[in-house]
């Protein structure tokens, strides 16, 4: 292996995996490897250390930034900061697709599956606090209950400054379901970036409220990073791609990974029709059917241990038999 794919894949903590060169290899020859290891730098210093001219350089960096190899900060052009936003700009634009079909995102895989995941699934084990937060679903929530602006779908878009939609990295990588991928939603700093990029779609309030409906009715989970702020993204996973939860699901870290939300899902077993179809939505397997004394049919039960408030079991009730109630205090969400 060259030892300048080494040295990039160093960067992320894997000098000796061949699978992640494999991928570096992919996404750039050589001679761009050696110049994002030289970054952030002017083109003319990386002119007269390279030897190569300016001009075919700046068109290297260009290049590179599109593929999301590089990141762009106020001192230019740099290395993507961390092996999860290399993984996420690389696989997260279709157009790639027309370049490479799926090997790249073949290779992802490859990686993710076998290196990646249960490094993670390790480092979780010792987390004390959560990297993400449940976001309810707005609409699964029951009358009369208190919900706060941080965790309000309609504040937290309508605060937004710009809205951009693009595809999930993970589903696009893994395809294990066949759940949408253009739902993760990106906002101020972030949609300027994917929209520049030509990555993400920029698109309106309405078009966002759109995008989170779609997902809520396909049994993805809103999440945020864990804070109190909504920055700049909103997640929508599922425990079969998506990297972080499939890991704290399949890891079994699923509470060091993610909050639950200040809410939990209760079912009104005189209206539930035991259709079932709320057990095969929720991504926490927090649903079981239960025999009660007189009835025939089995119902819906949750069990509030599993249960992380999400609210995508109420969206898919067909009798509208289960709502989302305020079971924690508002200090729940961190400061």
């Amino acid at each position: 292996m060259s030892e300048v794919y080494s040295q990039v894949a160093a960067r992320y903590g894997y000098q000796s995996s061949e699978r992640l060169i494999k991928v570096l290899r992919r996404l750039m020859s050589e001679d761009d490897a050696a110049l994002t290891l030289g970054l952030p730098a002017q083109t003319g210093d990386l002119a007269v250390k390279t030897g190569r001219p300016e001009e075919e350089i700046q068109r290297s960096l260009d290049r590179l930034y599109q593929l999301g190899v590089l990141s762009l900060t106020s001192k230019g052009y740099r290395l993507s900061r961390d092996i999860v936003t290399l993984h996420d700009g690389t696989s997260s634009d279709i157009r790639s697709d027309s370049i490479w079909g799926s090997e790249l995102l073949d290779l992802w895989r490859d990686f993710s599956e076998n290196e990646l995941f249960p490094d993670m699934g390790k480092s979780m084990a010792e987390r004390t606090t959560p990297i993400f937060r449940v976001i309810p679903v707005r609409e699964a929530i029951a009358a009369g209950v208190n919900v706060l602006p941080c965790e309000d779908l309609d504040v937290i878009l309508n605060e937004a400054t710009r809205l951009s939609v693009v595809n999930c990295p993970c589903r696009r990588i893994a395809r294990k379901c066949d759940r949408p991928t253009e739902v993760c939603l990106q906002m101020g700093k972030a949609a300027e970036y994917s929209i520049k990029r030509g990555t993400g779609r920029e698109i309106t309030r309405e078009e966002a409220k759109e995008a989170l409906a779609l997902a809520a009715g396909a049994g993805l989970v809103h999440n945020v990073p864990y804070k109190r702020e909504v920055g700049e993204l909103i997640c929508n996973c599922c425990s079969d791609c998506c990297m972080f939860l499939h890991v704290f699901v399949d890891y079994n870290v699923l509470d060091k990974g993610m909050s639950k939300s200040r809410f939990e899902a209760r079912v009104d077993q005189v209206s539930c029709s035991g259709c079932q179809d709320c057990i095969e939505q929720c991504q926490f397997n927090a649903i079981n059917m239960v025999k009660l004394p007189g009835e025939k049919k089995l119902k819906a039960q949750v069990d509030p241990e599993k249960c992380y408030g999400c609210g995508v079991c109420a969206v898919s009730c067909q009798t509208d038999s289960i709502k989302l109630y305020e079971v924690r205090p508002p200090e729940h969400i961190p400061a």
